[in-house]
């Protein structure tokens, strides 16, 4: 064993009360980085160790699992776990994933990035190192999953090697092959969580997956999966959105679930400072009652309030809550979501390299909203009919102050960037939340042509840009789409040439300036990098200009899958390339709107 890294969590104090709607912030206590050599792989767990914890007194032992993609850093800020550990003196985990995921069994099926690792032995291999190093009750050891983390909680209370007291999973359902491997499993307590809303996991059983012959499981089956284990027969309590227990089962194992409306895909929080997602649930409090006040625990009185929305966060290692620490945030492309962004930018390893935050949204129906409220057409870049409008501007800024609630965010330093339909959205907020954000990095994406007169109104903004010349969904010279049969086509947006123009305009700066090209390492031939940077911007408000000639719709540096996006220049690191520019700058008070 070795340690990683120790930090600190803000102070705050919290007793609880009911289950339904508490407060529950972090505590001023150390979140250990612990390292161990698991079959051949260097991994991590985070340990904190409660103020209240009496060495030689049998202590309760918490699991908790981080979604896809997080962390252990970013689950024990937004969870609030550290207020049940000090409450009940239980020492508090956090192991780690390798490559995103968990290995829950779905690995090779899900066709999951990374080889299969062994997460069901590390997990197990943590367990007995807290025992080791703490007096562990084994009657007490709980655990609970998030997501992702939520899979594997699943796998664990099937076939852990440990006795589980009880496991709580929110925002995730079963898989079929997950059914499957707990045909034989034993009786655990167990308490489910979930979004009405979720897109990630639907109330009814989905269908494959990407082509792939996995299906989700939808409330009913996940449920009757546990009913079967645990013996249950007849509910003993129920409430709203099919939200049951079951109380009096034949191993003396309890199964409840709560079905969360307006739920989206999240660890519910009811803390009265966030805006957003305000449902009046609180995993944690519900958590915290299930694992250790069974007898008493009740469906919470839950609410609907505005369409939810979700979000990833991954807190390096290296994260020092007694310190200002910048944030990156970054949008994904149509259709895409929060988790394809992470894989595509691999900006986890830039964050952790550098010691900022990183977070990615999702858009509602896996798309934003860069100019349809300030459109006159309801098009959008399929040409098809949307959804939108729905005020993303608004959602990512405040965001960051939900955000804020768990985090110790500099201010000063938050950045903004996305690729393909999130470069276009990156775009508007250089023109609209220049109050928010210090900087930002539209990639594949450039600028519509309903935005030019908001744009050139708005505040100069440092902008990073990088494009390739043969993309082939976002073309270099501009998008446009096909018109009426007999009508030319629409235009929807600049070239990137007349994009940077405009921009340079806005910011003051010339339309010559300096030229670099990159030097090619035969990684990917057929491409290459030349650098544009304008000279006299306004100060503080520079523009940088990558050309990728040759490159597709891509994110260089990282490979995709889908040859038909083009070619991807491996010449330069575009997550390296955004934070050394992002961290460059700094929110000016220059910054005024005009007229």
């Amino acid at each position: 064993m070795f340690v990683k890294v120790i930090a600190t969590v803000f102070a705050a104090a919290l007793t609880f009360g009911s289950a339904e709607a508490q407060d529950t912030p972090s505590f001023s206590r150390p979140l250990e980085i612990r390292g161990y050599e698991h079959d051949g792989e260097a991994r991590f767990v985070g340990v904190y160790q409660p103020s209240t914890y009496r060495r030689g007194q049998p202590a309760p032992l918490i699991v908790a699992l981080h979604g896809r993609f997080s962390s252990p850093q970013a689950l024990h800020a937004m969870s609030g776990l550290a207020a049940v550990a000090e409450q009940r003196g239980a020492i508090l985990i956090y192991p780690e994933a390798l490559n995103g995921f968990w290995n829950d069994g779905g690995h090779t099926a899900l066709n999951r990035p990374g080889e299969p690792v062994d997460d069901a032995g590390f997990i197990a291999e943590a367990i007995q190192a807290a025992t080791d190093d703490f007096t562990i009750d084994r009657n007490r050891i709980f655990v609970a999953g998030y997501d992702s983390g939520g899979g594997m909680a699943y796998s664990l209370a099937c076939h852990s090697p440990t006795p589980l007291a009880g496991v709580t999973v929110v925002s995730a359902l079963m898989w079929d092959y997950a059914r499957d491997q707990c045909s034989t499993a034993t009786p655990t307590p167990i308490l489910i969580l979930h979004g009405r809303r979720d897109d990630q996991y639907a109330p009814i059983n989905g269908g494959d997956v990407n082509g792939v012959d996995v299906r989700r499981l939808g409330v009913s089956d996940t449920l009757a999966v546990w009913r079967r284990i645990n013996g249950c027969s007849t509910p003993t309590a129920s409430g709203r959105e099919d939200s049951v227990v079951y109380g009096s089962c034949a191993s003396g194992a309890q199964v409840a679930y709560v079905g969360v409306p307006g739920g989206g895909h999240n660890w519910f929080r009811a803390n009265s400072r966030y805006q957003i997602n305000r449902q009046n649930v609180d995993a944690t409090a519900l958590a915290n009652q299930f694992f250790f006040d069974r007898s008493a625990f009740a469906l919470p009185n839950a609410q609907t309030s505005g369409r939810s929305r979700s979000w990833i966060v991954y807190a390096p290692s290296t994260y020092d809550p007694t310190q200002p620490t910048s944030v990156v945030v970054l949008l994904h492309g149509r259709p895409g979501n929060s988790g394809g962004m992470a894989l595509l930018t691999g900006m986890n390893t830039v964050a952790e390299n550098h010691n900022f935050i990183v977070v990615y949204p999702d858009g509602i129906d896996n798309e934003w909203n860069a100019q349809f409220d300030v459109s006159a057409r309801d098009i959008s870049l399929g040409g098809r009919r949307s959804t939108l409008p729905q005020d993303d501007v608004g959602f990512l800024q405040t965001m960051m102050d939900d955000l804020a609630v768990d985090f110790h965010i500099d201010r000063s330093r938050l950045y903004l960037g996305g690729f393909s339909n999130g470069g276009f959205m990156s775009y508007r907020m250089a023109c609209s939340a220049s109050r928010t954000f210090a900087a930002f990095a539209p990639v594949s994406g450039n600028l519509y042509l309903e935005l030019s007169q908001l744009c050139s109104r708005s505040p100069p903004t440092p902008l990073l840009i990088i494009h390739g010349t043969a993309d082939p969904s976002v073309p270099y010279e501009g998008v446009q789409i096909a018109g009426s049969e007999i009508g030319d086509p629409i235009r929807i947006s600049y070239g990137i040439q007349e994009t940077v123009a405009a921009f340079a305009r806005r910011n003051g700066c010339s339309l010559s300036g300096e030229t670099t090209t990159y030097a090619e390492r035969g990684e990917s031939p057929g491409t290459n990098v030349v650098r544009f940077v304008p000279r006299d911007c306004t100060s503080g408000a520079d523009i940088m200009l990558y050309v990728i000639n040759g490159g597709g719709h891509t994110w260089p540096g990282h490979p995709r899958p889908q040859a038909e996006m083009g070619a991807v220049n491996m010449d330069m690191d575009a997550g390296e390339v955004l934070w050394e520019f992002f961290s460059r700058h700094t929110l000016q008070t220059y910054r005024r709107p005009r007229g």
